[in-house]
Parts: structure tokens; sequence; C-alpha cells
């Protein structure tokens, strides 16, 4: 038996061996569809599919505040709202964490200053996510309530300072200028809320923090037995009991309990599987190629075959032939796109390397590859043993006498790749509309009106080297001591920046536009009014007098800070506003002069500043509130300097200044303005990017196929050519021949890829931008695109028939 095969293995081998080119096209084609399915479900699976490397991980829930009258205010929550919660729903969760992001910088030595992603965590925050430290402990209550300065270092970090050493555990590392006993080490799969460096102790217990400062966020465990739905109801009773007892505070407060392994995939879920689906469709488009390929091949083949049943063959041994040829082309087409499957995954990676979630495990996988490969083998033996089938099945003299008429093998297997082609042409029109939708809505984001001048501007993030907790102790005392102690700081920063040679102007913030960084937000109530349309929400911003002028933001109403604002080490007195602020909450006459109470007491609006879009491009400007830098008590800042030339050509002065200032202050994040926001799309463009590829592919096998068929068709009518020239028909006739041909097959293409299109556009619809999912210009485009690809690929064949000869047409039957 195994001689039988090797032998029919030989015997395929050879035959291949006469047909180079269709052997290299059927490879080609079949390892471009493996190897686009299995590098993007690689990714899908890794990202979207493996389960969370935390015990019991389904549990897990994320909370977040929300507003019922104003369902854009929400996120994070106050202290009190945190205690409330946690207290009020013990019997619905095992363990109520929080965490919130902070600013650690780190130095060793002589070596520059480093900022680490740091993270203040509760001690029930380990108990949420219930993963083993690699070294040592978390820490717990004990340390929350002293306000000891211990710290958890992060794996990777640990791997990389200290280079894994189990010794660690008691001995100090520097942060902030504060020495920090490390009690542990978190696992290698702990990679929550992202890649973090340290975590330390939120020191709750020992703070009065403000209660309308929300900075905390929120996570807790199920308890065992507790649905999703009844958490929901136990926060609903805690929150219907707050309204009551609080209408100013906690008028339309709601919450929102999301699965974690939800939230961690919100923003790439929808991407990556509109991105399998190209993918899928790449590979369909591949499987109708091989599917026309087989036909052609098995129509040429058929007086190959008829021959040797005259010669004895059985149908049994003919079957095997072709099917020892089509393992063949399997497993090198199999092999090839494993190949580029492994390649092309690490290239995904690197073109979103920010975009994937911490916890993706990401690798070529195996059961996907199996699939595709069961696919189109499928495909091919469908398409090449039905041939044999038939030929074998016919007389051999009958065989040979058709062969002798028709080398096309008969029109009704003509009219089957026709048909395949038309399906080819739809799948492709498919992928280029959905590409054409993409680049479109790329064009609109870019011409969004952002509300700055990013021309000429480069920016930097710094933080503060500071040895004071600026979150522990009574709140009011510590704001007032640590924001004048920053003040001078800062001030010193912006004196040596403006000094630089070539800067024009210096603006100063903890959160510049188009960053896509939130900061704190707070609610607030408008002085004059009572109830509900008292409350109001926005995010805080401390800025420089020169912010505006930097950025060139437009002043719409009153003045702009100045030094009279200042008042270091005291309560802001005086704020500015943006218009969708005043449009929100002031809409009634002019809101300078109005006053808004938060932060230690009321603070009266000397300005209204135009729109900014400090979430990115995408994101319509939100309400803020501008305060003089000197009441920040934020320890990281950004600033944006306006510069004459190239701002990169600033990049190295500008940190040399920094240090000049502070060599512990770390200074990172240096970029253009420009390149600042077009990191916000990022995953946009990763898309883009990945969606054109598969739309090129696409088109070029469609292509291929559309020439494949046609040439065959001429190749079938080479007599009927043959004898419409020898009456008289001129080359144009011919060509009016052919290419209806080629109409018959790209028109219902068209029709049918027109409608798919706008099915795609439905399911695209949350990812585009000024641009609607059936937008008639982008549909014009693509099938313009295609159909110009479809006559040139008609046109060929049809030129070359219309230089035939008469007499050698027809001396060949």
């Amino acid at each position: 038996m195994l001689d039988a095969v090797m032998r029919d293995l030989r015997q395929a081998l050879r035959s291949l061996r006469a047909t180079p080119g269709f052997v290299l096209i059927a490879v080609l084609t079949l390892g471009i569809g493996i190897g686009s399915v299995g590098a993007v479900y690689s990714v899908v699976s890794g990202t979207l599919l493996k389960p969370l490397p935390y015990p019991d991980a389904d549990r897990i829930v994320r909370i977040h505040r929300e507003n019922r009258e104003k369902p854009t205010f929400g996120g994070p929550v106050s202290q009190p709202l945190l205690d409330a919660w946690r207290s009020g729903t013990h019997e619905a969760f095992a363990a109520f964490g929080a965490f919130a992001g902070a600013t650690a910088n780190f130095r060793a030595g002589d070596a520059p200053a480093e900022r680490l992603v740091a993270y203040r965590v509760t001690p029930d925050f380990w108990r949420v996510m219930a993963l083993a430290p690699q070294v040592g402990r978390y820490f717990g209550e004990a340390e929350e309530a002293s306000g000891e300065a211990v710290v958890v270092l992060g794996h990777g970090f640990w791997q990389k300072r200290f280079g894994g050493r189990a010794d660690i555990v008691g001995s100090e590392v520097l942060l902030n200028g504060v020495a920090h006993r490390v009690v542990g080490v978190t696992a290698s799969a702990f990679r929550y809320p992202g890649t973090v460096d340290v975590y330390v102790p939120t020191h709750l217990v020992a703070s009065a923090a403000d209660a309308d400062s929300s900075y905390l966020s929120v996570i807790a465990r199920l308890a065992p037995g507790v649905t999703l739905a009844q958490a929901r109801a136990a926060m609903e009773v805690v929150g219907a009991r707050l309204r009551a007892a609080d209408v100013g505070r906690y008028d339309g407060l709601d919450a929102r309990l999301t699965a974690l392994s939800s939230v961690l995939v919100s923003d790439v879920r929808q991407p990556l599987l509109v991105l399998l689906g190209a993918a899928a469709l790449v590979l369909l488009i591949a499987c109708v190629n091989l599917a026309n390929l087989l036909l052609a091949r098995g129509a040429v083949r058929r007086r190959e075959l008829a021959v040797r049943a005259a010669l004895g063959a059985g149908k049994a041994r003919l079957l095997r032939l072709v099917l020892a040829e089509t393992v063949l082309i399997a497993v090198a087409g199999s092999v090839l796109g494993l190949l580029g499957a492994a390649a092309a995954v690490p290239l995904l990676l690197a073109g979103a390397p920010e975009l994937m979630p911490s916890h993706s495990a990401i690798g070529v996988d195996a059961g996907v590859v199996a699939a595709s490969v069961a696919v189109a083998v499928t495909t091919m033996l469908a398409f090449s043993l039905l041939p044999a089938l038939r030929a074998a099945g016919v007389a051999p003299v009958g065989a040979l006498n058709e062969e002798g008429r028709d080398g096309s093998g008969g029109r009704e297997r003509s009219r089957l790749r026709g048909l395949l082609v038309a399906g080819e042409i739809a799948l492709a029109l498919v992928l280029l509309a959905g590409a054409g939708l993409l680049i479109e809505s790329l064009r609109q984001v870019g011409r969004a009106d952002t509300g700055v001048v990013a021309d000429g501007v480069l920016t930097a993030t710094f933080v503060l080297p500071t040895a004071h907790d600026p979150f522990a102790g009574d709140f009011t005392e510590n704001y007032k001591r640590h924001s004048a102690l920053l003040a001078t700081r800062l001030d010193a920063v912006i004196d040596r920046v403006a000094a630089m040679p070539g800067v024009e102007a210096v603006a100063l913030s903890d959160a510049l536009p188009l960053s896509g960084m939130d900061n704190v937000s707070s609610a607030m109530q408008v002085v004059g009014r009572d109830g509900p349309s008292a409350e109001a929400g926005a995010n805080w911003r401390f800025v420089n007098p020169g912010f505006l002028r930097t950025l060139r933001i437009g002043l719409v109403a009153g003045r702009n800070l100045d030094r009279s604002d200042a008042r270091p080490g005291e309560f802001p007195a005086t704020v500015m506003v943006n218009q969708a602020f005043a449009r929100r909450f002031l809409p009634e006459g002019d809101p300078i002069g109005r006053q808004l109470t938060f932060l230690g007491g009321p603070k009266t609006i000397v300005g209204v500043v135009a729109d900014s879009r400090t979430m990115g491009y995408e994101h319509a400007p939100v309400p803020e509130v501008y305060m003089h830098h000197a009441q920040a008590i934020q320890t990281q800042f950004s600033l944006a300097l306006k510069v004459s030339g190239d701002p990169m050509a600033q990049a190295q002065a500008l940190r040399r200044a920094l240090a000049e200032v502070d060599p512990a202050m770390p200074v990172f994040a240096v970029r253009t303005l420009a390149e600042m926001g077009a990191a916000g799309l990022a995953l946009r463009a990763f898309n883009l990017r990945l969606m054109v590829a598969f739309s090129a592919v696409a088109l070029l096998l469609a292509a291929i196929g559309i020439y494949g068929v046609i040439a065959g068709s001429v190749g079938q009518r080479r007599r009927e050519i043959g004898l419409r020239q020898a009456v008289g028909a001129r080359a144009l006739d011919i060509h009016r021949l052919v290419l209806g041909t080629g109409l018959r097959m790209i028109v219902p293409g068209v029709v049918a890829g027109v409608l798919g299109a706008l099915a795609l556009g439905r399911l695209l619809a949350a990812q585009l931008y000024g641009v609607g999912s059936a937008d008639p210009g982008v549909l014009a485009a693509v099938v313009a695109v295609l159909g110009l690809v479809a006559l040139a690929a008609c046109l060929i064949p049809a030129r070359r028939a219309a230089r035939v000869a008469p007499m050698e047409a027809l001396r060949r039957d």
C-alpha cells in the first residue's frame, strides 16, 4: 500500500513539474488565503478569546459611575462614594477594590531620572484579582491605614531593574525621593490595569480627600453564587438610598457594571472582528481562484486522462493520481501559509504595539490554520476530482473527439467558471468598499476642527520630583501646602523653557489638547440655581497664562488668566470655562461673573474659551474648567512650545533645559503636537492599512480570475473567432465579442458586490467618522476602480484574439 502511495506521489510530482506556472499560482493563492486568516485570527484569539490569567476571571467586574440625567458625565468615583458602594453591597461582592493612576520618579545612583508607570491601589484590589504574587506578599489594611511607604513591584520592572532577585523583598527603592519598602512582586501574568512598574497604597484611610474629587476607578469580584444581574440590583438599592439622602450631590447617580474581559477589549473588539472578516473574504476569494484554476486544469487534462483510460488505467487509478497532485499542492500551500502567518503576526503587533490589551498572549493559532487548510483542501478536492470523475466515466474515444473539437472542456464548465469569477468580483468589491469607507473616514477625521493649531508646536511631559504625597493627610491643608510648593517649581520650568532660542510661546497644562488624557472630574454647583439644574460636571485643567496664545485657542468672552489669579497656597478663586461647559450648564445669559462651587468654595468665571478636543480628533469637546497652574497639585505636566523652524530640532535643547531646572525630573514623550494627535488615530490607521492590503490582494486575485476565464473562453472559441475574421469581422468586433463575455461576469459581480458593500457599511458604522455607511461617492469610486481593473484583465486576451490569423485558428480543427 505504501509503495502504491509513493508511486502515485512520484507520478504526481512529475506531472506538476510539467506545469510550473499552474503550481506556482496555486501554491501562492493557497498560501495567501491561509496566511491572511491565520495571522489575523491569531491576534483575535490571543486578544478576544483566551481567558484572562486570573482565577475565576469571569467573576471580575468594572464599575463605572453614571448620571441618568447627564449620560456623558461619569467614570471614576470619589472616596465617599466608594465607601458607600462598598459598605452597602458587601453581600453581593466578595471583594470591592479601587485604583488610581499615580506618578513615580525612580532614580538609581547617577542615572537619569526615570518615570515609572505607577498605580495606587486599595488592599481589596489584590483580593479582586486573586493572583498570587511571584515573590513576597501584597500590602494590606495595616499599611493602608498607617500610611507606611511600601511598594509592590511589577514583574517586568523587577526583572529589568533588579535582575529578578528573590531577596528584593525587604529592601528599599526610592520613589519620588522617598524610601519605599518592597513587600512583593507580581506574577508575570499580572498586567492590570496595564503593564505596571510599581503599585503603592492609596492611603484612603488616612486621607480626608475632597468629596467632590472623582479619581478612583472601581473593580470588584462577585460573591459566590451572585449573578451580574443581582449585583446590579444591589448597586441600584445603594444608589436609590444615596439619591434620596443627598439630592444635590447624588441626583441621577447610577452605576454600570461590566465584565472586566469586555472592558479590556472594548476598543479593539469590533475592529479586529471586521479585519477577521476581511481576511476570511480573502481566503474565500483564494478558494474561488483555486476552483477556477483546477477547473481549467481539469479541462486541459481531460485528453490526458482519456489517453490514460484508453491505455487501461481504471477510475480508481485516475482518482488517486489527481488526489496525489491535490495533496502535494495543499501541503506546499499550507506550509507557505503557515510561514506567512508566523511572519505576519509580529508585523501586525509591531504596527499596533500600544493598541493590543496588555493581557494579550498572541501567537500563531494552530486551530484556525487547520480550519483554513481544511477549507482550501476541500475546495481543491471538489474542483479537481470532479473533472477526473467525469473524464473517467466517459468513453476514451468520445473524450478524445470532444477534446479535438473543444479544448476548453465544454461551455458548461465555462459557465461555472464565470459564476465563480462573478463571486470573486463581488467579494473584492466588498473589501474595496470597506477600505474606501475607512480611507474617507480617516480623511474626514483629519479635517476635524480641533480648536488648536498644531503646526510648529513641540510637546513634552515631565514629572516634578516631590517627597510629599499630595493625597495623604488632611485634604485642605495638604492642598494649600502642596500647591504653594509646586507653583514656584512650575514657574521655574516655564521661565527656563521660554528663554530657549527659537521659542516663541510656552503652554503648560496637566492635559494638552489632542493628548487623549482624561483628568480629574468633579461635581460642581452653579451658584444661583436650585435642584438638579444647579449641578454641573466638568474636567479640571490647570494651565498657565500662555496656554491660549501658544496653542492659538480663541478667547470667546471675558479675559485670560493672569498673575492675579495665581494665589499660591490658596484654593482657586477664578476660573475659565470652555464653550461646551457654557452651552450645557449656563445656556442663558452671559457666563462671565457667574460662580461655581467646588474645590474649596465658590469660584468666579472670568473667561470663556473656544472648545478644543482634548480626547483626540474623533471625540467632541467635553465641558472643561481652566484654573491657574499655581493651584495645581498634580506632579505630572505637559509643555507645548511654539517654535520657529522644525519643532523636533529643539528636542535635545528642551531636554537639557529641563535637566538644568532639576536633574531628577523625568522627561518623556517628546514629540510634535501633530504626532500626539496622530497617536490617537493609531487604531484607525492600523485597520486602514490592513483593509487596504486585503483589498489589494482581493483585487489582484479577482483580476487573475477574470483573465484566466476570459483567456480560457478565447481558447474555446478560437475556431469561432477565426471564422468570424474570415467572413470580415474587424478587430473591434473581436474586442466587443470578448469584452461582452467579460461583462457578463463583471456586471452581476458588481451588483452583488454593491449589496454586500452596503451590508459591510452597516457593520463598519461604529468605526466611521464624517462619512455615511452607504456613501455614494465611495461606492462609485470603488466600482470604477474594480471595473477598470476587470476590463483591463479582459482586454489582454481580447487583443491577443484579435491578432490571431484566421487560417491559423482554422488549421487546428
